[in-house]
């Protein structure tokens, strides 16, 4: 989102304010750089977004779509979705973050990091661009070339983007701050596009083994009276994850917003194998799945997720659906005190269902009606505008 422009050129006449500066410091730089804390994504506010990053391969999202019931674990899927997405990111921004370490090679408005690292030579570059709102853009490429016994290096460009700054560079948009650290009374914001290359990442890291690419739109804004709110959105393109995926390669898109101490929401879209029905032609079918969640006023954290799947195996006209309700929250996730699946028919009738429940109301009612067993009345509206409650 952008926001109204400082006047540079009154305030720079005024002497009060040197907007567009035509020149950068190198810690200016490094603090544009595309770095895991800026792009990382997470579900709740007690998440260890690090961890989710660096842990193992997914389990339960395989076990889950194996068994006959299809069983709506929508927020340990979420989870696992994000931890995915972090881990990947982590696996290049790694070298970024490991390579403005060092001083660079060149000045002036480009700056060329470079160093060498088990068997890899990492090149980052970054060119600064001053904008007449006040604003700064920061362009940037890793290129990386495995070591040869003999010859010549061959680069390959493994990421790519831009990143535009408002406000103090000294301060992260992704942190909440406070008026204390010089940024903390203006708005800060840093909006950008981040292209991963995991096809190509393999060219020169031969242990390697994800494959295709993810683009990440993120816009991180810190609104000194508002708040943080952090939101991105992540495309994948024939992408298939370091541990594999039995789906195969996956070409869809999520959306994630989220405000610290407030609430979030996750959307993902992408196609895949239901092993849950009858499918002998390995037929892959549409999914969508949305997750919001809120700090509820009782101190727990209070979430709902819908999921559709139609297409593929699925007669014309048929979908799967499925829900999943939360109050509280175990280790990592709002714990499920609801779940629901079906399959309806064509004309709404519902075809076959299994749920379970935990509890008086686990559904909070303010994400609306829960979706019937027996009817399609309730049935959760995945055209409507997703929202949670407190967003600003």
């Amino acid at each position: 989102m952008r926001h109204v422009p400082v006047v540079c050129s009154f305030l720079a006449a005024a002497g009060l304010l040197a907007c567009g500066s035509s020149s950068g410091t190198t810690d200016d730089f490094r603090a544009a750089a595309p770095t895991f804390e800026k792009l990382a994504i997470s579900q709740n506010d007690g998440d260890t977004v690090e961890s989710s990053a660096a842990g193992s391969a997914d389990v339960s999202e395989d076990t889950a779509a194996a068994t006959p019931d299809c069983h709506p674990h929508l927020f340990a899927r979420t989870g696992e979705i994000i931890g995915r997405v972090n881990r990947h990111f982590r696996k290049i921004l790694h070298h970024v973050e490991d390579v403005i370490e060092d001083n660079p090679l060149t000045d002036g408005q480009t700056k060329t990091f470079e160093n060498v690292r088990d068997g890899l030579d990492r090149k980052f570059t970054i060119t600064r661009t001053a904008n007449a709102d006040g604003s700064v853009t920061f362009t940037f490429e890793l290129d990386i070339a495995a070591i040869p016994a003999s010859g010549t290096l061959a680069f390959v460009k493994v990421m790519s983007g831009s990143i535009t700054h408002t406000g103090p560079l000294a301060t992260d948009a992704s942190d909440a701050g406070s008026a204390s650290d010089g940024g903390g009374a203006q708005l800060v914001e840093d909006q950008g596009m981040v292209t991963f290359d995991f096809t190509a990442l393999a060219t020169v890291q031969t242990n390697e083994r994800a494959r295709g690419q993810i683009t990440d739109t993120f816009d991180n804004l810190r609104d000194p009276v508002k708040g943080v709110k952090r939101s991105a959105s992540i495309t994948l393109t024939n992408f298939l994850p370091e541990e594999g995926d039995r789906h195969g390669p996956r070409t869809g898109t999520f959306s994630w917003l989220r405000e610290p101490g407030v609430g979030g929401k996750f959307q993902f879209q992408d196609t895949e194998v239901l092993f849950c029905l009858r499918n002998p032609a390995g037929e892959q079918s549409d999914l969508t799945t949305v997750a919001r969640w809120f700090n509820a006023s009782d101190g727990a954290v209070h979430a709902r997720a819908d999921a559709r799947a139609t297409g593929g195996q699925l007669a014309t006209g048929e979908q799967w659906l499925g829900v999943t309700c939360a109050k509280g929250r175990t280790t990592s996730a709002p714990a499920e005190g609801f779940w629901m699946m079906k399959l309806e028919d064509s004309t709404g009738a519902t075809v076959a269902a299994r749920l379970a429940q935990n509890g008086v109301e686990p559904c909070d009612p303010v994400f609306g009606a829960v979706p019937s067993a027996t009817d399609n009345k309730t049935d959760y509206d995945f055209t409507a505008p997703v929202t949670f409650p407190g967003e600003f």
